[in-house]
């Protein structure tokens, strides 16, 4: 299948988004700025050429065609600058599809030694126990990678057949700042749609946790994520 053909600066910009390379988020930030920025820039000039009349087919197309030469320059550049750098840090994107999967084991218990959370964790961080409180209940679980970090996702269903995944991935957190954000405890959770997938991404003891679902409003996911009976991070 041939890739869908970019058409706008947005369009643009959400493929250096997409762009999974081991560059730091904040070099992404800068090669979408920079984007914006040519952006606008040719968009004021054609309205100054034409005297503030609607741009000609032939000048937007011109003036895409810039837009998507820097779009490409900026990709080498992330590509030579990754390309010996450090692991990149895993995007919330990539996470919440793992937190979208297929179990591939059986789903951890409530831990005997602490009530609250499951027997599973990823470095200190242990899985919440949500089946007393919200009739959440652990059914499955699996382990992958990214970026060379390794990601634990334990799957949750409900009572009504409804799903959802629950993603920590070990390592340094990156820096969350897409979404809208809701603050509770103060702790920032990321709110997201990607496709027809709600997601709310947070830190949660220094590791970026995400959870996704399909068929599951936001304001559920955050309540979710969000509960804390004082024993989601391990001591």
């Amino acid at each position: 299948m041939s890739e869908r053909p970019v058409h706008t600066e947005a369009e643009l910009v959400e493929l250096i988004r997409a762009i999974d390379v081991g560059a730091p988020p904040q070099l992404h930030g800068r090669i979408e700025a920079m984007v914006a920025e040519r952006a606008g820039h040719s968009e004021r000039g054609w309205r100054e050429a034409l005297g503030g009349r609607r741009a000609t087919l032939g000048a937007r197309r011109a003036t895409l065609a810039g837009a998507a030469v820097l779009a490409a320059a900026m990709v080498a550049l992330v590509v030579a600058l990754g390309a010996g750098g450090p692991t990149a840090t895993p995007f919330v994107r990539e996470a919440s599809v793992l937190a979208l999967g297929r179990a591939t084991m059986a789903g951890p218990h409530e831990s005997a030694q602490a009530r609250g959370r499951l027997t599973a964790s990823v470095q200190g961080v242990a899985f919440p126990y949500w089946e007393e409180a919200f009739g959440w209940r652990s059914v499955g679980e699996r382990s992958d990678r990214l970026a060379g970090r390794a990601v634990t996702t334990v799957f949750y269903a409900n009572g009504r057949g409804q799903r959802i995944g629950y993603a920590i991935v070990a390592g340094p957190p990156p820096q969350l700042h897409a979404g809208a954000v809701a603050w509770r405890a103060h702790t920032a959770y990321h709110l997201l749609r990607l496709g027809n997938a709600e997601v709310v991404a947070w830190l949660r003891g220094g590791r970026l946790c995400v959870v996704s679902g399909r068929g599951v409003d936001a304001r559920t996911l955050l309540r979710l994520a969000s509960w804390d009976d004082g024993a989601s991070v391990a001591v």
